[in-house]
C-alpha cells in the first residue's frame, strides 16, 4: 500500500477548482500526478458534489456542514462544538494519513495544534503569500514549502524560521495540451478571438486575468489603456476576466472597489470584462490575446497566471514586484515596469509590444520555452514527492 498524504484545504473554494484558484489548482494537478504517495484531498463540500469522491489516483474527502449548524452554531451563537479543523483530523485518522500537507491556510494550522501536539506525523505547511502564521505553531511543522524565493526570504525573516526548514517548489503549468499561439493556425485563432468580439485581425489584443481588486491594479490599467487607445484609437482593445467580491456591505472594500472597476468598464471604448472563467477556459483565452499584462501594486508572491500566459507564448507586462522577478527578470525584450500605478509608466511598456511583433514573439517563445523547461507540472509533482520521501517516519501511527 502507497503511503497517504492528506493535503488539507480551506472551506472556501470548491475543488477541483470551478473558477481560478491556485492553490486549488496546485494540489488537483499535483495529486492527479502523484505516484509514489496516494493522495486524500480533505476540503469543503459544495452544493452538486459527492462527499466521497474517487478522480484517478486521488480520492476527495468533503466536509459537509448542515445549513442550521452553520447558521445556528457557526454564525449566531459562534460555539461550533465541531469545527471544521477538528473534522479534517477525524478524516486524518480514518484514512490513516502517513503526512499531513496543509495548503496555504495558517488558521488550519492554528486549529490543528491540539491535534498536532499529540501526533508524530510529519507535517508539511506550503506557504503562498504573506498570511500572519500562528506563532505557537511554527515548531511543530517538520518542513515548510515557500511559492518562491520571495516568500521563504520572508519566511526567514519576519517568522524566524530557519533556512534549512524551507524548501522553495514553484508551482508549475500545463505544458502538454496548451499550445503557444503560433502552433495555432489562421483559421483555429481567429475563432477564439472571434469568441471574445474581436473581429479585425490587426486588433492588438490585451489581457488582463484576476481578481479585480486594489492590489492586482486593474484601475491603473484602465487609466494606461486610455492613454493608449488615444494613440491607436480601435487599433487596440482591452478584455479583462476575474471575479469580484460578492457582497453588499459598504464596508466591504473589495466588493465596493470591485463594482466601481466594473461600472468603469461598462462605460469605456474599448474594454470589456468577461467575469471568472473556468480553468479549462483559461488557455483559450489566453491564445486569443497579443500581450499579457499583469499591473500588480502589491508584491504578488508568484502569480499562476504569469505561467499561463507563458504558455500560451504571450509576452508578460509586469513589475518587479514579489516572486514575479523570479520568473521574467532574464526575459530578451522585456524590461519591468518602473511604476506600475503610474499610468505614464505603464503605457509605454504596453505600447512597446504592441508597436513590435518581432518583440512579441520573441519573448513570447522565449517564456514558452521556459516553462517547458522549468515548469510542468510533472516537475513540480516530482519535487513533492521527494520532499515528502525525505521526512522522518513517526514511530506509530496517528491515534
Amino acid at each position: 500500500m502507497k503511503p497517504v498524504v492528506a493535503h488539507l484545504l480551506p472551506d472556501y473554494n470548491p475543488f477541483p477548482p470551478v473558477f481560478a484558484a491556485g492553490t486549488e489548482l496546485r494540489v488537483e494537478q499535483v495529486s492527479r500526478r502523484q505516484v509514489r504517495y496516494r493522495p486524500v484531498v480533505i476540503c469543503g463540500w459544495f452544493a452538486g458534489q459527492a462527499e466521497i469522491e474517487e478522480q484517478g489516483p486521488m480520492r476527495i474527502r468533503r466536509i459537509r456542514v448542515g445549513r442550521v449548524y452553520r447558521r445556528l452554531l457557526q454564525k449566531i451563537t459562534r460555539l461550533d462544538p465541531l469545527p471544521y479543523a477538528e473534522r479534517m483530523w477525524r478524516i486524518v485518522e480514518e484514512e490513516r494519513a502517513a503526512i499531513v500537507h496543509i495548503h496555504n491556510e495558517p488558521k488550519l494550522l492554528a486549529g490543528l495544534l491540539p491535534r498536532l501536539a499529540r501526533s508524530e506525523l510529519p507535517l508539511v505547511v506550503h506557504i503562498a503569500n504573506e498570511k500572519p502564521l500562528p506563532a505557537q505553531g511554527l515548531d511543530r511543522v517538520t518542513r515548510w514549502i515557500a511559492c518562491s524565493r520571495y516568500i521563504a526570504q520572508w519566511l526567514e525573516r519576519e517568522n524566524g524560521i530557519p533556512a534549512d526548514r524551507i524548501s522553495v517548489i514553484y508551482t508549475g503549468v500545463d505544458t502538454r495540451s496548451r499550445r503557444p499561439v503560433w502552433e495555432l493556425s489562421e483559421q483555429a485563432r481567429a475563432a477564439l478571438r472571434l469568441r471574445l468580439g474581436i473581429v479585425d485581425p490587426g486588433t492588438t489584443l490585451l489581457l488582463f486575468a484576476g481578481r479585480l481588486v486594489k492590489e492586482k491594479g486593474v484601475n491603473e490599467l484602465l487609466d494606461a489603456f486610455e492613454r493608449l487607445r488615444r494613440r491607436y484609437a480601435a487599433g487596440i482593445e482591452l478584455i479583462l476576466a476575474g471575479n469580484v467580491r460578492d457582497s453588499r456591505d459598504p464596508r466591504n472594500e473589495k466588493a465596493v472597489y470591485g463594482k466601481a472597476v466594473t461600472a468603469r468598464i461598462a462605460n469605456s471604448e474599448g474594454v470589456r470584462w468577461i467575469g471568472s472563467l473556468r480553468p479549462e477556459a483559461m488557455h483559450d483565452f489566453l491564445a486569443a490575446g497579443d500581450i499579457f499584462v499583469m499591473p500588480s501594486l502589491w508584491h504578488d508572491p508568484f502569480p499562476t497566471v504569469m505561467l499561463e500566459a507563458a504558455a500560451a507564448g504571450l509576452p508578460v507586462v509586469a513589475a518587479a514586484r514579489g516572486g514575479i522577478t523570479e520568473f521574467l527578470e532574464d526575459c530578451p525584450e522585456f524590461s519591468f515596469v518602473e511604476d506600475p500605478a503610474d499610468p505614464d509608466s505603464l503605457a509605454p511598456a504596453i505600447a512597446r509590444y504592441a508597436d513590435s511583433p518581432r518583440a512579441r514573439d520573441a519573448a513570447g517563445r522565449w517564456l514558452r520555452a521556459r516553462v517547458e523547461r522549468e515548469f510542468d507540472w510533472s516537475r513540480v509533482a516530482g519535487e513533492f514527492e521527494h520532499l515528502y520521501d525525505a521526512l522522518p517516519q513517526p514511530r506509530e501511527e496517528a491515534a
